[in-house]
């Protein structure tokens, strides 16, 4: 009994002990969301971190070209609202993350923040996204 005990705490314990980290887009876009992305976005970089934790702790930061009617059903559907606060990006964060002075930030519009932030540029359809769970 106490072989099976410890067999089976060994499997638990090195099948959730690896990060998951990585830099290609695709992969970013499909780890945040749970599927490959829509042929109307154009995933362009990212970044994505997940710790071991089985509560699923990640900071994702991701840049895409989507179309307006996407940006409009996201916005809606995570009930993000336009956010007119000055935004400091955390100093880690990765050089290509800058949305244009044109881009609209926004937010959760839920009392429960820990800094993630949306942004889009109407005129070109660039999209950035930071989003952190921790």
């Amino acid at each position: 009994m106490k072989h099976w005990i410890f067999a089976i705490t060994l499997v638990l314990l090195f099948s959730s002990c690896s990060e998951i980290k990585t830099s290609e887009p695709t992969e970013v876009y499909s780890y945040w969301s749970g599927s490959k992305p829509p042929e109307n976005l154009k995933v362009i970089q990212g970044e994505y971190w997940e710790s071991v934790h089985w509560s699923k702790e990640y900071i994702m930061s991701l840049k895409f070209e989507a179309p307006e009617n996407w940006w409009n059903e996201f916005t809606t559907q995570n009930e993000l609202e336009i956010d007119t606060v000055e935004w400091s990006k955390p100093n880690d964060f990765p050089n290509w993350f800058t949305p244009s002075k044109n881009s609209i930030q926004y937010k959760s519009n839920n009392r429960f923040d820990q800094g993630s932030r949306y942004f889009r540029d109407r005129s070109n359809g660039e999209c950035y996204i930071y989003e952190v769970q921790l």
